[in-house]
Order: C-alpha cells, then sequence, then structure tokens
C-alpha cells in the first residue's frame, strides 16, 4: 500500500520535473540568435522524446496546468504555419506568465501583510 503511495508521488515529481526542464530549454534555446524554424523543430523533437517516456500524471494546481498546456502547445508549434520570429514571442510570452503564476506562490499570504516586522 506505501510503496503505491510513494510510487505515484515518484511519478508525479518526475513529470513535473519533465515539464519544467522542457519549458526552460524552449525558452533558453528561444533566446539564442539567428535560429531557424527547421533548427527549432528539431530541438522540440529532441527535448520531447524524454517527455514521452514518462507516464502523464493528473495536475489540479493552476500553474502545473498551466505548465502542461504550455508543453503541449509548445510541442505542436514547428508543424504550424508560424514564422520562428512569432513563435519566438508568443512562447517567450507564455513562459513569462508562467514564471509568474508559480511565483505566486511565494509572495506573503494577505492576512500577513498587515503585521510590521519586530512587533
Amino acid at each position: 500500500m506505501k510503496s503505491e503511495k510513494r510510487e505515484e508521488k515518484l511519478n508525479r515529481a518526475k513529470y513535473i520535473r519533465e515539464l519544467e526542464k522542457f519549458a526552460n530549454r524552449v525558452v533558453n534555446f528561444l533566446n539564442k540568435e539567428d535560429i531557424t524554424k527547421e533548427e527549432f523543430e528539431k530541438y522540440i523533437d529532441k527535448i520531447f522524446k524524454n517527455l514521452e517516456d514518462i507516464k502523464k500524471v493528473f495536475l489540479k494546481s493552476e500553474y502545473l496546468s498551466s505548465l502542461e498546456n504550455f508543453v503541449e502547445k509548445t510541442a505542436n508549434l514547428p508543424s504550424s504555419d508560424k514564422k520562428i520570429e512569432e513563435i519566438k514571442q508568443e512562447t517567450l510570452y507564455e513562459a513569462n506568465r508562467l514564471r509568474k503564476l508559480k511565483r505566486v506562490k511565494s509572495y506573503q499570504k494577505e492576512k500577513h501583510k498587515s503585521r510590521v516586522i519586530g512587533e
């Protein structure tokens, strides 16, 4: 029983880690100068292989489900009719939104904001 739950946790962590790795790699690749759509397509195919091997897990938080959607959308971009500049702009915008969503958790809760430090 416990090992089943542990296995579930491990699969979940592995899946989330791979999603985040994929998103970070895409952003780093798109920040390079002078990339072509063909290079982007090859790169996406290469880094998406890791995700194909991992069992998909249900994600309920807003950030994680948005991350999953971002990865799925990005993986399908090379087959679209869009130019690389358009892909780059859209993807980096979406990645920035994702980072903001992730950071929301690290901010102070509303009930603690009114307290003055040192009282």
